[in-house]
């Protein structure tokens, strides 16, 4: 303790503070207490710890939500001048552990200090604006918004500390209409002496909300203020921007300054492009960041590697994963596990298994990204056991990793596993399941073939199935040629999703299978009356630096003949291996020999033909698509890997338009 007190001269500037801060809130969040107490101790160790209240304050808030009061109070004990956060943070942790004769006496101490609201109130002082204003702040940034309001509603008059303090408290406890709504508000007073503080606040507030509209409008206001040329106002109404997936407005705030680029805006623009795949323009942001000699940080590369794994660009991938290296960001959570989702959707679990194992330490967030792997590989039963790992060493987990875990049950066709954790979210994690938990449940009835349940499961839920709850349950019912069932979710889909013309092409998928020429008649004609076109399927593959792509039956490429060799090659080869052509599917009422032939040359045969003859044996081939892979082409392709030099692994997801299967010699 000590040597807490001896350091706390030097100081941190915010940057560093706010990059020390951040895993340990994710240590609060997953109450992970082991890796939270080996940060404090590196914080000791570099005098970062004493250097700032700020780090100090997030280390009390740690150990509050890991459930380690003590550590929390002896730490709060040895700091040498405790700021009105600490204290608040201090009696909040110990309210929260239901220690309230400690949370009161910790209350009385901050009264003796002169710090309190009972003070300014026994005192008379609270209807004073300076008192009022710093109480209203207090509450708000300890979370204590109905507190906050109270003080607020009471004030006769309002000044902009005041304001600002309300403004910043909806947005950082995620009540973002809120916020934007006391801005209004303050405006609507005559306060006009907004600063940057509260401009920033109410530009994360709208961004939060991804309304285009709300944001030019905030934006107006700005250019009114006379701040849009300040760099930390700027990089908010790029972040705005960004996230409301506006990017031409987000480029043009970018430009405003084009000299004076910096990595938070940057990364803005980065992650924007990649949420509206852009994944060049993204590319190319990146390289004028490093052109401009400015030095990527971990959100930068977390971003970039997240658009290769959208992309399935495994070399770009690869080499971003070099650069993570070389400045030493993979000892960080979040790069760390996005390189691992990376290479899990670009077919590589093993290498996804072998960097999970790597990590030094394994948050939630890292949990989240191997057993998502796991579960899109088909791997159930090591996606439970990681799962049990990971609640085992502490971590709690949340939304996302039941999503994955359910995910993992249903594509290894374990219900009864996949029904007791669901049940188990509620009753034993406190976890409300959402829209997407249920939809993983109709999906794992569906791939089971137990329809009738998943229509029974689907009555009894307490809220409507999302589009891919009933687009699950469409392709169930079309593999199982559930006609009744199937045109109920069809008719559903066709409400939540009118334009998706995979909706009719299931349809008529399942007539063609009952042999039900005349539905298949009356689905086509619905969609010419509706103007309603299929999707030609495409699937492309890079190689030699290039991008070859390729339709159905389609021998345009100047290696027409040798793929066409190779691809009979691969048909003889796997029709004595046992494959046989699933033609119940084609919606055309032709012999099975004609049906045959339109399935030999499915466009990601032809990719896969060409790839085994232009690339490399010890390179990764991946073929993108931007459709879901038909039933017969995924069989096929997992007897194309029995070959001892290949090993194929099918990454198509009905959600995804750009990964397909991914092939590896």
């Amino acid at each position: 303790m000590g040597k807490f007190r001896g350091q706390h001269s030097r100081s941190l500037d915010t940057a560093t503070s706010l990059r020390l801060a951040a895993p340990l809130q994710s240590c609060g969040r997953a109450g992970d207490l082991r890796l939270g107490r080996c940060l404090h101790a590196r914080l000791v160790l570099s005098g970062a710890a004493a250097a700032s209240t700020f780090l100090a304050n997030h280390l009390i808030t740690m150990y509050s939500h890991c459930a380690d009061v003590p550590s929390a109070v002896r730490l709060f004990d040895a700091m040498p001048r405790p700021n009105l956060v600490s204290w608040t943070t201090l009696v909040s942790g110990l309210t929260q552990n239901s220690m309230h004769r400690d949370a009161l006496a910790a209350f009385s101490s901050m009264c003796r200090a002169g710090l309190l609201h009972c003070v300014g109130v026994r005192l008379g002082f609270d209807a004073e604006l300076f008192v009022a204003s710093n109480l209203a702040d207090m509450y708000s940034k300890s979370g204590l918004l109905v507190e906050a309001c109270r003080v607020f509603d009471q004030m006769p008059q309002k000044d902009a500390v005041a304001w600002t303090a309300m403004i910043d408290g909806y947005a950082k406890n995620g009540n973002l209409e809120a916020a934007v709504i006391a801005f209004r508000d303050m405006r609507r007073e005559g306060l006009v002496g907004a600063d940057q503080h509260v401009l920033c606040s109410v530009l994360s507030a709208s961004g939060g909300l991804k309304d285009g509209w709300l944001a030019r409008a905030i934006h107006s206001c700005v250019m009114k203020s006379g701040f849009e040329q300040e760099v930390a106002v700027r990089n908010a109404l790029t972040d705005m921007y960004a996230k409301a997936a506006d990017m031409d407005n987000a480029a043009r705030v970018v430009k405003i300054d084009q000299g004076s680029l910096n990595v938070v805006s940057a990364t803005s623009l980065i992650d924007g492009y990649i949420e509206t795949d852009c994944i060049e323009k993204a590319l190319l942001m990146f390289i004028e960041l490093r052109r401009q000699g400015v030095e990527p940080n971990e959100f930068t590369f977390s971003s970039m590697i997240k658009g290769c794994a959208m992309q399935a660009l495994l070399e770009q991938g690869a080499q971003l994963h070099a650069e993570v290296i070389k400045t030493s960001l993979i000892s960080d959570s979040f790069v760390s596990s996005t390189l691992l989702d990376m290479y899990g959707k670009c077919g590589l679990i093993s290498l996804s298994i072998q960097l999970f194992k790597e990590i030094e330490y394994h948050t939630d967030i890292a949990w989240n990204a191997a057993i998502n792997v796991l579960a899109q590989h088909g791997h159930g039963r090591e996606a439970i056991r990681a799962f049990d790992r990971m609640t085992s060493s502490g971590i709690r987990p949340n939304h996302i990793t039941f999503v994955s875990l359910l995910t993992a049950c249903s594509h290894a066709g374990l219900v009864d596993e996949g029904l007791k954790y669901f049940y188990s979210m509620k009753d034993h994690h406190g976890i409300e399941p959402k829209g997407e938990h249920y939809s993983c449940i109709i999906d794992m009835y569906g791939r089971a073939g137990r329809l009738d349940e998943a229509e029974k499961f689907i009555g009894e839920m307490p809220v409507k199935p999302n589009a891919y709850g009933w687009c699950s349950l469409l392709g169930a019912c079309r593999m199982r040629g559930n006609k009744e069932l199937g045109e109920i979710a069809a008719d559903n889909m066709m409400k939540l999703e009118p334009d998706n013309t995979g909706v009719h092409v299931s349809l008529s998928g399942i007539y063609a299978s009952l042999g039900q020429w005349e539905d298949v008649k009356a689905v086509r004609k619905l969609m010419r009356d509706n103007r309603i076109k299929k999707l030609p399927g495409f699937s492309w593959v890079d190689s030699n630096k290039k991008t070859h792509v390729f339709g159905s039956e389609d021998w345009s490429h100047p290696q027409q003949e040798k793929i066409y060799e190779k691809l009979e090659e691969l048909y003889e080869r796997i029709k004595e291996e046992g494959y046989v052509p699933d033609t119940r599917f084609l919606p055309c009422n032709l012999e099975d020999t004609a049906k045959q032939r339109i399935l030999r040359y499915h466009s990601e045969r032809i990719a896969v033909a060409f790839a085994l003859i232009s690339m490399p044996a010890t390179k990764p081939i991946i073929v993108k698509k931007n459709l879901r892979i038909c039933a017969d082409c995924h069989s096929a392709l997992k007897f194309i890997s029995k070959e001892p030099s290949v090993r194929v692994t099918c990454c198509c997801s009905p959600v995804s338009t750009n990964v397909g299967a991914a092939i590896i010699p």
